[in-house]
């Protein structure tokens, strides 16, 4: 059990190392969804309407639909649509569900180490929301100074934004260009790329924005300990 864990004993379930493992379970969770829902498609494929428009010359159109989408006159590309757009889809929303958790795990931590150490500013009395403002607590109150992971996990929210308030897309809705987005594009070793003007999640980028929060739990956990020796 790591320090982190040890001041949060009092809430058995409220422990950095239990979200991990919960985080890791979605994530497996997710990806195997995503197997399941491909090989089920490729295995039965779209269903099929044919469409009279002059039977008498044998002259027919053929619709093919999947799950209500429908593929006619080349508007939907049916295996385009659940082999790649539904499964960055669904990691698009599974990334939502990691930063969040993470999110609201640190925030409680924070206003527990206010808590238990009398601390003279709470989160709440700092400008700014989200991990954002967690950070902050984390470099005036805790000492961590000169993140590795947080210059990373800014970028993540970025991307986690746009994600949830404008379609994955890498620029503005003024069509600017969102520059931390295009690093994590422009960075061969992040499992995104860029499809049109969105952006589209590959299988373990999860598991990478897992890590990396997990690294910054470290990162917190070293000062601390450093404090406390």
């Amino acid at each position: 059990m790591n320090l982190i864990d040890e001041l949060l004993l009092q809430k058995p379930l409220y422990t950095f190392g239990f979200t991990h493992k919960l985080m890791r379970a979605f994530i497996n969770h997710t990806e195997e969804a995503i197997d399941a829902s491909i090989a089920a498609y490729k295995e039965t494929g779209p269903s099929v309407d044919k469409i009279e428009i002059c039977p008498e010359e044998g002259i027919y159109q053929y619709a093919y639909h999947y799950q209500g989408l429908y593929e006619h006159m080349g508007d939907v590309i049916l295996d385009d649509v659940v082999e790649n757009y539904f499964p960055s889809l669904q990691r698009r929303s599974a990334l939502l569900t990691l930063i969040a958790t993470y999110e609201h795990e640190l925030e409680k931590f924070c206003n527990f180490y206010s808590q238990e150490n009398e601390t003279p500013v709470k989160l709440n009395d700092l400008k700014g929301c989200g991990l954002e403002r967690v950070h902050l607590f984390m470099t005036k109150l805790i000492g961590l100074k000169n993140s590795q992971s947080f210059s990373m996990i800014k970028k993540l929210i970025k991307l986690r934004n746009s994600c949830a308030h404008n379609d994955a897309k890498i620029t503005t809705n003024d069509g600017k260009e969102i520059p931390a987005i295009r690093t994590l594009i422009d960075d061969t070793s992040i499992k995104v790329r860029q499809d049109g003007q969105h952006v589209f999640i590959e299988k373990g980028f999860l598991s990478d924005v897992l890590e990396e929060l997990n690294s910054y739990i470290s990162e917190i956990q070293k000062v601390i300990e450093k404090g406390k020796a």
